[in-house]
């Protein structure tokens, strides 16, 4: 597991250093800035699978890869600070084992997730084409069959690429990774995925 992390973050910092190359040689030298303009976007973003114990080590719980979908706002404080907050809504299959149930484990499928982040994204480069470090704070919740519903924070940290193709419209691409916390889980979830959000500026 470690070492799948260790290669994808190895990725994750080479793409960000080919795009900040790429950035500092392009250029068109036109005024442009992107502070003090808000936005509207639309994000989808893939919570990849995990299975945690829970009840010290008397069950499992396992959750599949997971899309959700929705729409965010934001504020570029500047040029290179930008706060945004968004919602996503989705779907999740969860499998649930204890080896005290005879019949084996539950399965619930298709129950409704949510998740609302609150993010801080620093854009490390002035430009129009920039890496991105981004982290924040939020609500993950979880609404299956019978007694299993699960509401608790979350928090994430990622980073990624954001392009300004022009002046009220942008890309961005994070890779985050998603942390929460389940009632009587043993550890958190740690959720890995990429979010992909098309912006519109406007002052």
């Amino acid at each position: 597991m470690r070492r799948k992390l260790n290669a994808r973050l190895g990725w994750v910092f080479a793409v960000l250093l080919a795009t900040a190359a790429t950035a500092l040689a392009s250029g068109d030298g036109k005024p442009w800035s992107r502070a003090y303009r808000s936005e509207l976007y639309a994000i989808v973003q893939v919570l990849g699978g995990d299975k945690v114990t829970a009840l010290h080590d008397h069950g499992e719980v396992t959750i599949d890869t997971t899309p959700v979908y929705g729409a965010g706002m934001g504020l570029n404080i500047n040029d290179h600070v930008n706060v945004n907050t968004e919602i996503m809504l989705g779907s999740m299959d969860v499998e649930e084992y204890s080896p005290y149930w005879m019949n084996g484990p539950i399965t619930h499928d298709n129950d409704s997730v949510y998740l609302w982040n609150l993010n801080l994204d620093i854009n490390l480069l002035k430009g129009r084409l920039t890496p991105v470090l981004t982290g924040g704070v939020g609500v993950l919740g979880y609404n299956g069959e019978d007694r299993l519903h699960e509401v608790h924070f979350a928090n994430n940290f990622g980073a990624g690429v954001r392009w300004d193709v022009t002046d009220r419209l942008a890309l961005r691409v994070l890779y985050r990774r998603t942390w929460w916390e389940i009632e009587n889980g043993d550890q958190p979830f740690e959720f890995d995925g990429v979010a992909a959000s098309l912006i519109f500026m406007f002052k």
